[in-house]
């Protein structure tokens, strides 16, 4: 006994000093904590305590977006004999990771020499559900930072990649995935340096798992009960991956990867040192409405999360200075890889068999490809007036538009060497800087040199260093055909057609080429290169009579056709649209509006001209003649600024926006309407909306104005109070508004059947002032319903409001029900019911409802009902329209 004692001390000495980090904790659910001691030898003397970034109030940002904060409690720091050591908690220096009251307490230093450094901490969960750092009753993930971080440079987020080895005790029912080698049933260590110890820690008895062996590499897929199918497709994905990845860019240090269901909505993937964390929305949104209609976004999302097991996770990289080299190239290899495997890149399985599948693809207008998909956001972005290299650090980049440039931008930039150099050998390269940097950081410095050992340096700097939007060009000047490449040193691929054949080569310089009858050249025809505008890619341009797979809208001029079916109670009516269309710049055409009125039983048709010009993301102009409605115009602009919110980044967003609407129909019947809005909900929580018109309606002259208000104080609550203020009038007195404009008679057939709201007719002018009261309650679990939508949870909002008009006054109070849907792609739809008590001050009283649909996430889950544009209460002469 006492040689074994004295074998297991040995045993342990010899692993501790192998080892830089050794780390003993101990999870507690109930309290959200993990408390644990961490040792080192490797005179290590700054450490970076990430739960602490962000963990008091930011003051540039409004309560109502600020999620629950974690935090690391420092215990106590001692040496090796159990002496105190001097340190002390400072704000982490990188002010590219936000600002200074975001930074403070960050950073441990460690003011000694000594021979060990032994950190007591506990580490405080974040007691609200979030995709990492946060705690769900069952699952609870941490990539990076539990545990004091040792850092290798402060100028920006540089983790120094260290080897490690962890022991953690777990309460009874749990058990902990880690991305390391499992050396015992409570201990785990790295295989070489990570750049962190990745853990997710998950109940039994909701967590299964499923392991698929490889070769000397195994595959485990932790799910949630009831999803094998979906585990199973995952690790079948995972494992083409790995024997392409493996054969193209070398072997892998790690003896297993993890592949963990992260309950989280939403499509996504976050990846560690041998640990893959995949969104819930692949698991319990990948089935619905179309069985596997997402599967090739599934697979593209595996390819791109395993490939930062190369670049990114396996070479270490400053995520704050040079995210490029991780993203861009996962991006890259991910993409490639999936035309390499299965020839197309589709965005999702648009050859499935059911009658769903054109719906989804036309009616939500979904990329074809993720090339296209691609395309388009570097579209937006440039349409949003973004300039900046794929090299840039996170400041230099609107943080709403950065994926557009190290995932699309970036990744083009290495399809662009492709072009160069072909696949294969560009594979070679990488698999060489692989092997060279695995288990170290690299800086933009040492990445540029060593592709400049294979890439003429003007080749990598027009890549990855110039900040303009590229955009090659063809065009025909005086018998010649002639490519301008701007002056940039990108390589494009030119394809020359003619009767006699065709031909392709690569150029980095513009030139030009001799004119042969019939023939037809094209610019880069794959995207690979990051060329913005590509309707000029070709010669002679192209014309297409809507856009197929082969084709793009992207590309081809279109001639294209658009219509719209709308079902009212005074009948059936149908606008359709012939353009010719440069998409997303501009349309013009012939449109036509026929139905038929039950209110003159009778049918019409009217034709006219139709126009749209949106030169960017902040202006746009839209125009429609026709009898029916006569003309009809509309301009929007807004005003982009760059809001700083304390991230390493701003964001840049419109927050004053104008419009300007009208109609004319004869010169008795015309308005002009003009609206301004201020959203500064993100900082302060306010909401603003101006809005007048004046026309004439049936020959008579009308003014109206109206003001809509929403104001939410800044306070930490999960009970966060609205205060809105909707005010509308007419300036004659004309009595347009329907005081009971937002509910419709629970107690009558129709609202003037209702003993409360028949007593009230439309009136001048309208005073609602309401204040609202919302509660959230999530499902730790989402529920299927018959493979048609997720329900998350339900929102609940009590509302008290007092309306006053011409003719009186009525008290409200509503409950309003909101269930959190998600469905297809976990796309939110939201969808409101609510029940009100109305009571004017006669007592007399009656029951209404209220309800709206709509798409996507707002800030509150109830339906604004606030101001919707004086138009609508406009009854034009003579159109059959109400």
């Amino acid at each position: 006994m006492k040689f074994f004692y004295i074998f297991s001390l040995l045993l342990v000495a010899t692993m501790f000093f192998s080892m830089d980090f050794n780390i003993q904790a101990s999870f507690d659910p109930e309290s959200l904590t993990i408390t644990a001691t961490l040792c080192t030898k490797n005179n290590i003397k700054s450490f970076l305590l990430l739960p602490n970034y962000a963990s008091k109030d930011n003051p540039y940002l409004h309560a109502l977006f600020e999620g629950a904060s974690g935090s690391m409690d420092i215990l106590s720091v001692t040496d090796g004999k159990g002496n105190e050591i001097d340190y002390t908690l400072e704000t982490y220096p990188a002010t590219l990771l936000g600002d200074e009251t975001l930074r403070r307490d960050t950073m441990l230093l460690i003011n000694e020499d000594v021979d060990k450094v032994i950190i007591h901490f506990k580490t405080h969960i974040k007691s609200e559900q979030l995709p990492e750092e946060g705690g769900y009753n069952d699952f609870i993930l941490y990539r990076f930072g539990w545990y004091p971080l040792p850092i290798e440079d402060q100028k920006g987020l540089r983790i120094k990649p260290h080897r490690w080895q962890l022991s953690m005790q777990l309460p009874e029912g749990w058990e902990a995935v880690v991305g390391g080698e499992k050396k015992g049933s409570s201990s785990w260590k790295s295989c070489g340096n990570y750049l962190s110890c990745p853990i997710a820690l998950v109940k039994r008895d909701s967590y299964e798992e499923l392991s698929f062996p490889m070769g000397d590499l195994r595959v485990v897929v932790h799910f949630r009960r009831g999803f094998e199918g979906v585990a199973s497709k995952l690790a079948a994905f995972a494992i083409q991956v790995l024997e392409h990845h493996i054969k193209k860019l070398g072997a892998l240090r790690y003896s297993t990867i993890h592949i963990v269901q992260d309950p989280f909505p939403g499509l996504y993937g976050i990846t560690a040192d041998g640990l893959i964390a995949i969104g819930d929305g692949f698991f319990t949104s990948a089935n619905l409405w179309v069985n596997g209609l997402l599967d090739p976004l599934t697979f593209y999302l595996v390819a791109h999360e395993l490939s930062h097991l190369w670049f990114g996770v396996g070479t270490g990289v400053d995520f704050l200075r040079n995210n490029f080299m991780s993203e861009s190239l996962a991006d890259y290899v991910a993409h490639s890889t999936t035309l390499e495997i299965y020839g197309k890149d589709y965005y999702m399985n648009w050859k499935a068999s059911d009658l769903f599948t054109s719906f989804i693809k036309s009616y939500f207008d979904i990329p074809t490809t993720v090339t296209q998909a691609d395309q388009l956001m570097l579209l937006y972005a440039k349409m949003a007036g973004v300039k900046a290299a794929v090299a840039d650090p996170v400041d230099a980049i609107p943080q709403n538009f950065s994926s557009a440039v190290y995932y699309q931008k970036g990744k083009r930039a290495f399809f662009s060497l492709e072009e160069l150099l072909g696949r294969e050998k560009l594979y070679s390269i990488l698999s060489r800087y692989y092997r060279l940097y695995v288990g170290k950081n690299v800086t933009t410095r040492e990445f540029v040199d060593f592709l400049e050992g294979y890439i003429n340096p003007k080749v990598v700097n027009a890549l990855f260093f110039e900040r303009d939007n590229y955009d090659a060009r063809i065009y025909f000047e005086n018998g010649i055909v002639k490519i301008d490449n701007e002056n940039m040193k990108v390589p494009l691929r030119v394809v020359i057609e003619t009767p006699e054949g065709s031909r392709s080569f690569v150029t980095l310089d513009s030139t030009s080429l001799p004119y042969i009858p019939a023939m037809q050249v094209h610019l880069d025809p794959d995207m690979h290169s990051f060329d913005i505008e590509r309707h000029n890619n070709h010669w002679p341009p192209l014309f297409k009579g809507g856009y197929s797979e082969e084709q793009s809208r992207y590309d081809a001029y279109l001639l294209s056709t658009h219509g719209i079916v709308g079902f009212s109670a005074s009948g059936l009516d149908y606008t359709g649209e012939i353009l010719f269309e440069k998409f997303p710049y501009y349309g013009i055409g012939l449109l036509n509006q026929s139905g038929y009125s039950s209110d003159d039983g009778r049918g019409y048709s009217y034709t006219g001209a139709s126009l749209y010009l949106h030169p960017d993301l902040y202006r746009s102009l839209e125009m429609k003649y026709s009898k029916f409605e006569g003309i009809h115009l509309s301009m929007n602009l807004g005003i982009p600024e760059k809001l700083y919110i304390g991230d390493s980044s701003p964001i840049l967003i419109a927050r004053h926006n104008f419009s300007v609407e009208g109609r004319f129909l004869d010169t008795g019947n015309y308005y002009i309407q003009g609206l301004y809005s201020f959203n500064d909900t993100l900082k302060h929580g306010l909401y603003l909306e101006i809005e007048g018109l004046t026309g004439e309606i049936n020959a008579t002259p009308t003014y109206m104005g109206g003001f809509y208000g929403s104001w939410i104080p800044n306070v930490n609550s999960e009970l966060i109070p609205s205060l809105n203020l909707l005010a509308v009038g007419e300036a004659l007195g004309k009595r347009f508004f329907d005081p009971f404009y937002d509910v419709l008679s629970f107690e009558a057939t129709s609202n003037a059947l209702d003993p409360l709201m028949s007593k009230y007719p439309p009136t001048s002018y309208l005073l609602d002032f309401r204040v609202s009261l919302p509660y959230m309650i999530i499902m730790n679990r989402r529920i299927s319903f018959l493979n048609l939508f997720n329900l998350g949870g339900i929102g609940i909002s009590w509302e008290l409001g007092s309306r006053i008009f011409d003719s009186g006054y009525v008290f409200d109070a509503s409950m309003i029900l909101s269930p959190i849907i998600y469905i297809i792609g976990d796309t939110p739809l939201q969808i409101n019911l609510g029940f009100s008590f109305l009571m004017d001050a006669e007592g007399t009283s009656t029951l209404g409802i209220k309800g709206g649909i709509s798409f996507g996430s707002s800030i509150y889950f109830n339906e604004k009902l606030g101001f919707s544009g004086m138009e609508k209460v406009i009854k034009w002469k003579n159109s059959g329209l109400q």
